[in-house]
């Protein structure tokens, strides 16, 4: 039987023998010589591992028994400090007591024979196992090691398509460190027409590549609603419609969204399944407040309806923190959690420090102490207000290269009545819009005096809502909690938009808007639209009458007619 097939003088032919037994040991020698392995040799366990660092063996071959350090203790500490190297271990006993066989495949022997070893024939066929062990272990760590670059190409692949094209990544914070190559946790960002921004934190049932199945439909699915300009509950709904028809039995999105009102400093909060959302105010030591969840997370339920929003009204200093289930959950050595507690001593301090995340991340490492973690981590931390941006996208400057639009005119007229009205129309009517007259950020604008003049006209109109409600924070959750509810029950009234296009010179255009509702409209003469924008009452950060003051800064012009149940606005570029 041909078991050597590299020359004698290679390292990797050096087999370690250890026995105690003189003569025992001098025949075990002189069989391997025979058969063309260099040896080294050891008469206990101590002197076993000094000559194994020293020579690197291809193969051990111990005694169970030995003095002071026996052969169980020292398989230990060869398969322990092997590092990437396969060193198989061979254990040789006289015992005739199965419990010692047990004891050896525990110890990290990878076979045994039953001592005195006399058989040459017994010792080759034993030693082409080792081989053969060792060329599979080869092998598989070759294989293992393709698959790992190749799951790191496409975790990188996948990194790119899902959070490559997040925004304001120089001011929201973003921390993600996998438990295996692919990560369960997705973290996105993305601009809403009106200049608000949308932040996602996702995390998926699991970790590894399983989990991953819903991002490339989450991320599609959430930059797409967020630009069309959908409201937060509308991309939740559509993405657990996605994901309810996508994913196995068992596997579900908890997720948090967050939309965060650049210009107004307001924050509105979903919860799904995640931990608490944590706002933080500098010079504090606990929260200001934290979100917690109040509904299931997605792609469990068919018909989805999430809770209304949690509306936070944020101080220009304050920071949203987002965190998955990984931080709350890592362990130390001794099996203790992270817990909420540390999280939030962790957080309040880097808002000390100026640095939420990182003071973060540093605590949990601290507390793991090198332990590897069992799930995936992943945190975002959101400042209140981004600067060095324009207070709206939709004031951004539009150039004569940037509009792309059709030569004519056109009308288009949509009435919604009843429980239709419990539908956003306005994401629909710019995507047909910008499909027929073509793109330019001049929507951005069309999309905010639109959103406005709608919700002003179902609100204050058909619902009959009070805006002062909304004057201290508070009021704004009950004014919210009210709009849902009489939303919900909402069986008549109705809301008529009415656009009408012309074309302009040099590929300009102007678009007039008309908003008719059914409501009992206001009084003009005492409830001038001027008014709310001179008043000295109003500032940047007041909670009620921004609406109408926007839309005149947008809009070439604004007046209401028929008793106030009219709204008309006209926008040109």
């Amino acid at each position: 039987m041909g078991i050597v097939n590299i020359p004698a003088d290679s390292e990797q032919h050096v087999i370690l023998v250890v026995d105690y037994h003189e003569q025992d040991r001098a025949r075990l020698v002189n069989m391997l010589i025979r058969l063309g392995f260099r040896v080294v040799e050891a008469a206990d366990g101590h002197e076993a591992i000094k000559q194994c660092g020293n020579h690197a063996p291809w193969l051990v071959i111990t005694e169970v028994f030995l003095p002071g350090l026996d052969g169980f203790e020292v398989s230990r500490h060869i398969k322990q400090h092997a590092g990437e190297r396969f060193i198989p271990v061979l254990f040789v006993t006289r015992a005739r007591d199965e419990g010692v066989y047990e004891r050896c495949i525990d110890a990290g022997g990878d076979d045994f024979l039953q001592g005195p070893i006399a058989s040459l024939s017994v010792l080759k066929v034993k030693l082409f196992a080792m081989q053969r062990i060792t060329r599979l272990y080869h092998e598989v760590k070759e294989l293992h090691g393709f698959l790992q670059r190749e799951e790191e190409v496409a975790e990188e692949l996948f990194s790119r398509a899902i959070e490559g094209m997040n925004v304001a990544t120089d001011q929201v914070r973003f921390y993600k460190k996998p438990a295996s190559t692919f990560s369960g946790d997705v973290l996105l960002t993305a601009w809403r027409p009106d200049g608000d921004l949308n932040v996602l934190l996702g995390d998926f049932t699991g970790h590894g590549l399983t989990s991953v199945i819903g991002a490339l439909p989450l991320a599609e699915t959430f930059r797409a609603m967020t630009r069309k300009g959908y409201q937060g509950h509308e991309v939740l709904q559509h993405i657990n419609t996605k994901l309810k028809s996508l994913l196995p039995p068992g596997m579900f999105l908890a997720t948090i969204m967050v939309q965060l009102s650049v210009d107004a400093s307001q924050a509105f909060i979903w919860n799904c399944g995640m931990p608490a959302v944590i706002i933080l105010s500098p010079g504090c030591n606990q929260p200001v407040s934290m979100v917690e969840s109040a509904d299931p997370p997605l792609g469990i339920i068919a018909e989805f309806v999430p809770a209304p929003a949690r509306c936070v009204v944020l101080a220009p200093d304050d920071r949203i923190l987002l965190v998955s289930d990984g931080v709350l959950e890592a362990r130390n050595f001794k099996g203790e959690m992270f817990s909420e507690q540390r999280l939030i001593g962790a957080a309040c301090e880097g808002m000390r420090k100026g640095n939420v995340a990182a003071e973060v991340i540093l605590a949990a490492e601290q507390f793991m102490a090198g332990r590897e973690q069992d799930d995936d981590v992943s945190l975002i931390e959101i400042p209140a207000q981004l600067y060095g941006l324009e207070k709206n996208a939709a004031a951004r400057r539009v150039t004569d290269e940037e509009v792309l639009t059709s030569e004519g005119g056109g009308n288009w007229v949509l009435t919604l009545k009843g429980t239709m009205l419990r539908q956003n129309p306005v994401p629909v009517l710019m995507s047909q819009l910008q499909e027929m007259l073509g793109g330019g950020k001049h929507w951005q604008v069309v999309f905010t005096i639109l959103t406005e003049l709608y919700v002003n006209a179902l609100d204050h109109g058909v619902l009959q809502l009070d805006s002062r409600l909304k004057s201290s924070v508070d009021g704004f959750a009950r004014y919210f909690a009210l709009r849902e509810q009489r939303l919900a029950q909402l069986q008549d009234g109705e809301v008529q938009i009415s656009l009408a296009y012309h074309s302009g010179p040099c590929s300009g255009g102007q678009l007039e808007i008309m908003i008719r509702d059914s409501g009992n409209g206001f009084d003009i003469a005492s409830s001038s639209p001027g008014e709310c924008c001179q008043s000295e009452q109003h500032d940047a950060l007041a909670l009620c009458g921004r609406g109408i003051c926007l839309v005149q800064e947008l809009a070439d012009s604004l007046t209401y007619h028929e008793g106030g149940c009219c709204a008309h606005a006209v926008v040109s570029w």
